[in-house]
């Protein structure tokens, strides 16, 4: 099955939490289990998902089950109606149509079932249920959560499933026979899965086993016919440092729309550092075969100079967000399956954040704290500038930091010394800013308090610096960087306009998506755009078309949102 989030592609790597943190989330998730009525043990969670591995539910075999909630007999009404609310949300469609029978028994029983599929588990427990399961390690964990893989009522519990896997790989020293049964399965789904997980395995942890984790058995899933299969796998084998999958990966982007392709992309866009390759079809997402044929180019130009230490670092953590929460001064992290990995709960009003490359730290700008911080993922400081309002803050490849302030943009070194400083000759007051990799400075600038404002585009003039693009634009709140894609086009979020609108080079728009209240956006390698909205307390990412394919939703502001 073609999943319908992009945090669903790829086997789970982990972050450190901290011992206290992995208690905490360990005795939270068995509270929900206990909220939600669910066992805590292993074999009781076991028995509960084979319970919710029913037969395959086809279309036909879910319609006569329809039928039978207006049986003669009792009990067949009941055993329809108990098959029905196991299937959960897939059964939804149907039972709504039921509603519409001509027989009474029928429409009352399907309102009954959809109530209760209504109250029924809750994603949430589901997830921790998976989770839990797979720490408890029962002997069947694996078996049972591979079969229950093709019922799995939604993508994040399915997300779960394929992050846990690899921890219950190997048993009492040898690969998991379910495991290996499992690369040959019907189900594409579990074939995925397998292989995903035996591919993450060192190869150190299969010595003397007879599969090796990367041997013929996995490797061939390359070869499979279903794509989803080969993106999977792809994935795992590239995470550990694997280069042959990266073709294979490649040659995914003509049959994976671009827009769902996300993490082949943001792997490859890792890769490039960046640097898409030339003649990259940057926003047209109708042209899959000239983008594969710019990788498919690139990958043979730098192939031999790309390590299998350097395709594992750019495989971690893909398609996780990070997500500021300015109201709560919170920085959080989630994963591909939307569980959160770890959070910063006292940083001072940050308008901006930077997940550094070490995937180890983050870089804040902290306005009301009056400085920039870098915090490893306890929260801990291990460097700080003190800065007057800090709007946002960009570590450079140097090792260099770039912020701006309403009154200056500067550039320090890594001890904190001020290379050079820059302030508007005119008078007007930054916004936003973003130093590009060509040494220009994208900027907004802002004229007469709250009148008029413009982007600028800033080059270097000897100790100076020169504008070499300038237009009006709409935008109101301070705070963060703006995006600046590499043909030079801009994406300029337009809260008051309810809209975010792409500029091409020379002010000209050439796209635009219509959103409530938009105050960041970024333009994602896959050519979806990550958008967080002030009013809906939401992040949401959209396609070219606007069509929403992922969100995240809380009750407090949703200030800024980045993929790394």
């Amino acid at each position: 099955m073609m999943h319908r989030y992009l945090l669903g592609w790829i086997v789970w790597v982990l972050l450190p939490l901290g011992t206290y943190a992995a208690e905490t989330m360990e005795e939270a998730e068995e509270a929900v289990l206990k909220a939600a009525g669910l066992p805590t043990d292993g074999p009781g969670l076991a028995v509960y998902f084979k319970k919710r591995s029913t037969t395959v539910a086809n279309e036909e075999r879910i319609k006569e089950w329809i039928r039978r909630l207006g049986d003669d007999d009792f009990k067949t009404r009941e055993e329809a109606s108990r098959k029905l609310v196991m299937l959960g949300p897939r059964a939804r469609p149907f039972l709504q149509a039921a509603l519409k029978d001509s027989d009474a028994e029928i429409v009352r029983r399907a309102q009954d079932c959809l109530a209760r599929i209504a109250q029924d588990t809750s994603v949430t427990a589901l997830s921790a249920a998976v989770r839990v399961l797979a720490r408890r390690r029962p002997p069947a964990a694996a078996a049972v959560l591979l079969n229950y893989l093709p019922f799995a009522e939604d993508e994040r519990v399915v997300e779960n499933i394929y992050q846990v896997l690899p921890d219950l790989a190997v048993r009492d020293g040898k690969v998991e026979p379910a495991l290996v049964a499992a690369l040959t399965d019907q189900a594409a789904v579990k074939r995925a899965a397998a292989g995903a997980a035996l591919a993450s395995l060192p190869l150190a942890e299969a010595s003397g086993i007879a599969l090796a984790p990367r041997g013929p058995s996995v490797r061939k899933l390359l070869l499979d016919p279903d794509a989803q299969v080969r993106l999977r796998v792809g994935l795992a084998l590239a995470a550990r440092g694997d280069k042959d999958a990266v073709p294979v990966l490649i040659r995914l982007i003509d049959e994976v729309p671009l827009e769902r392709n996300g993490l082949v992309l943001e792997l490859l866009d890792r890769l490039a550092d960046g640097k898409p390759p030339p003649g990259m079809p940057v926003a047209d997402q109708q042209a899959p075969q000239k983008c594969r044929q710019a990788w498919e180019a690139w990958w043979k130009d730098h192939h031999d100079k790309i390590e299998p230490a350097h395709l594992e670092r750019a495989s971690r953590a893909l398609g996780f967000t990070l997500l500021v929460l300015l109201d709560l001064n919170t920085v959080e992290l989630l994963d591909r399956a939307g569980n959160l990995r770890w959070k910063i709960t006292d940083a001072l009003m940050p308008l901006d954040v930077q997940w550094l490359p070490d995937g180890q730290h983050v870089l804040l700008a902290e306005y009301q704290a009056k400085c920039v911080s870098e915090r490893n993922l306890k929260g801990e400081t291990v460097w700080k500038k003190a800065v007057d309002g800090p709007l946002m803050a960009q570590r450079l490849p140097s090792g260099h930091t770039f912020i701006a302030t309403p009154h200056q943009l500067m550039e320090v070194d890594k001890n904190g010394k001020e290379v050079w400083t820059y302030s508007r000759p005119d008078g007007g007051s930054f916004m936003r800013a973003t130093k590009l990799h060509d040494g220009d400075i994208a900027c907004i600038v802002q004229f007469g308090g709250v009148v008029r404002s413009r982007y600028v585009r800033l080059t270097p003039a000897g100790k100076d610096f020169k504008e070499s693009k300038s237009w009006d634009v709409q935008v109101r709140t301070s705070g963060g960087r703006i995006d600046v894609l590499a043909n030079g086009h801009v994406l300029i979020p337009e809260m008051d306009n309810n809209r975010v609108v792409e500029y091409d080079a020379d002010g000209q728009s050439v796209w635009e998506v219509r959103l409530d209240q938009p105050i960041a956006a970024v333009r994602l390698p896959n050519g979806n755009t990550l958008v967080t909205l002030m009013r809906e307390n939401r992040a949401v990412e959209v396609d070219r078309a606007g069509k929403e394919i992922w969100q995240f939703k809380t009750d407090t502001r949703v200030t800024r949102a980045l993929r790394r």
